[in-house]
């Protein structure tokens, strides 16, 4: 089994963000279902490095997540999106925005970065047909994601 690395699944996600549809799906997720973006793609890079995961590895990684945010990137969301609503006209604006976009990044490739580690100490099992999804995502949002993804695919 090849180890996880988060250089390749910060390169995986940044290549399914960009693809058609993705990011929109993903961001509905997040928004409208409180759905963590970096553990969906966490989930969807192991079905197709062949992992499957139990469901209590899940919720484990599920439980990371909401700590990260909760302590990290909800408040910076929210700042962005306060200067976003209040100070579009500022001359400032536009170079804080990409400061803060920037360092929203940086928070969100840490998180990946704690996530493979949470998972390293993990024994992870290999299985052709893994549907790790399943047991993050109910089973709608689950298959509208991953025909997302693999339809760009092939």
């Amino acid at each position: 089994m090849n180890a996880l690395s988060a250089a390749l699944f910060w390169q995986f996600s940044c290549a399914s963000y960009a693809l058609p549809n993705i990011k929109e799906l993903l961001l509905s997720l997040q928004d409208k279902h409180n759905k963590n973006i970096n553990l969906c793609l966490l989930l969807l890079y192991l079905e197709q490095q062949k992992i499957q995961l139990t469901p209590i590895q899940v919720k484990a990684l599920a439980d990371l997540c909401s700590d990260i945010d909760a302590q990290t990137l909800l408040q910076h969301r929210q700042l962005r999106k306060h200067i976003k609503a209040s100070y579009q006209r500022h001359p400032a604006y536009q170079s804080l925005r990409k400061q803060l976009l920037t360092s929203e990044l940086a928070l969100e490739k840490f998180q990946q970065q704690l996530l493979i580690e949470h998972l390293e100490s993990d024994t992870l099992n290999h299985n052709n047909a893994s549907n790790n999804l399943t047991f993050y995502l109910d089973e709608h949002h689950a298959l509208a994601l991953k025909q997302c993804f693999f339809a760009t695919k092939t």
